[in-house]
Order: structure tokens, then sequence, then C-alpha cells
């Protein structure tokens, strides 16, 4: 079987080949990035791009065809940079109810690190999606993301911890959904009519870490059984993904 038939397969490293030609085309995906989360694929000009970086136009397009080619690339190089928090993850490491915890807290700084890839998301989502739906890297990261919660949700129902009619794919959705809120939302709260103090706490690292609190303890209160087995009970078979 090849590497592009088997789902689990490590799609090519575009981030080596990038390092193999220098600076210069990590340079370009740094403009672009801001430049695309700015005004998504139709309103970005190569000629702003070009302006900020150490090179010309005519090097872009040596180095990715065409804008579309390089918003395919920084979209890419987006999903690769959020999903490094998860590097060394280990679903089978501590409780269900801790790995899934981390899954959930690595989700939220991913999200909270990087502005720019919730809002080139808001664009490519609000297009359809056809870039995202196009690319192998990005569907093997959201499929590892997804067998890490069905690993950890398998555990929990094993253990009684978890509920057995949850499933993964509703799990991964809550988390996501709610780490992507507060990020893109943000503007909303400073400018939804909250008086100075609410306005303050919301930039606060407090009403972060409450934020990340939260989201950690609904998410989890979503998937979990209603009490937790007894230190000694015998694990449950785990319901089918």
């Amino acid at each position: 079987m090849t590497d592009r038939q088997r789902p689990n397969a490590e799609p090519p490293d575009r981030e080596a080949d990038a390092a193999e030609v220098g600076p210069v085309v990590a340079d370009i995906l740094t403009v672009a990035t801001r430049e695309f989360a700015q005004h998504g694929l139709a309103g970005a000009r190569i000629e702003r791009i070009q302006e900020q970086t150490r090179t010309s136009k005519r090097m872009i397009y040596y180095h990715f065809g065409s804008k579309e080619g390089l918003y395919s690339a920084v979209l890419e190089r987006a999903f690769e940079s959020v999903r490094r928090v998860d590097q060394g993850y280990d679903a089978t490491a501590g409780t269900p109810e801790q790995a899934f915890r981390r899954i959930a807290s690595n989700a939220f700084e991913a999200f909270s690190g990087n502005p720019d890839f919730v809002r080139l998301l808001a664009f490519e989502n609000l297009a359809g999606a056809p870039f995202i739906r196009e690319s192998e890297r990005v569907s093997h990261f959201n499929r590892r993301a997804l067998a890490d919660m069905q690993a950890v949700l398998q555990r929990g129902q094993a253990d009684g911890s978890v509920r057995n009619d949850v499933r993964a794919i509703d799990a991964y959705i809550n988390i996501v959904g709610l780490c992507f809120y507060h990020v893109a939302h943000h503007a909303g709260y400073l400018a939804g009519g909250f008086d100075r103090g609410d306005k303050r706490h919301i930039q606060s690292l407090a009403f972060h870490r409450q934020r990340q609190h939260v989201i950690e303890e609904a998410c989890w209160r979503y998937v979990k059984a209603d009490a937790a087995p007894p230190a000694d009970a015998a694990p449950r078979r785990p319901s089918s993904p």
C-alpha cells in the first residue's frame, strides 16, 4: 500500500523542503501569512507581500507558482504551527480525564497563540474550505488529532469515567469550537458595550486562564460519566467509534 493510500501515513514534509531553500521561503511565508490573515485570498495582493520581503515577485512565483499556491502553503504552514503544541502528547499518559484535559489545554494554547491561524480559518471556511479540502497534510493533522481523542475516550469508556455514547468527533468539535470562538470574538468582547472594568478584565491574563479552565471543564463534563468508577472496578468494554 502506498503512502497516499494509507490514512495515517506522514505526508511529505513541506517545512523540510522550505528549509532547503534557505530563509527566502520562510520570509515570504511569514509576510504572506499576515497578508492572507488580514485580507483573505481574494483581497490579498502579491505586490504588498513582495514589498515587505527581501525578494521579488518573480521569486515568489518561482517558489509557489501562483497566489493560490502561496495561499495553500500558508494554510499548511499555519496548521503545522498550531499542531506543534501537541509534540510529545501521549494519549495513554495519566488518567483519561488528565489526557482529555491536556488535549483541551493544548488546543486553547494553540489557538490563543496563533490569532492569524484563526483569521485564516475564518476566511477559508467562509469560502467553503476548498484549499483545506485538497490538502493531504491538513487532513493528516486532523486525522491524528481525532485519533488521539478516540484513544482517550476509549480508555475512559473502559474504566467507566467516560460515557459510552460519546463520539470522538463531537468531543473534538466542542473543544475546537470553543477555543476558536475565544480568539475570533476577542475584538467583539471589547466592542460589545461592556463597562471599562469588564474590558480591562477581558484583556488580562486572569481572564485568559479563566476561559481556559471553563473550556476544559465544559468539554470534560460533556464526555464524563455520571459517576466515576471505584478504584478497584473492572474495566468496561468501550463502545465502537
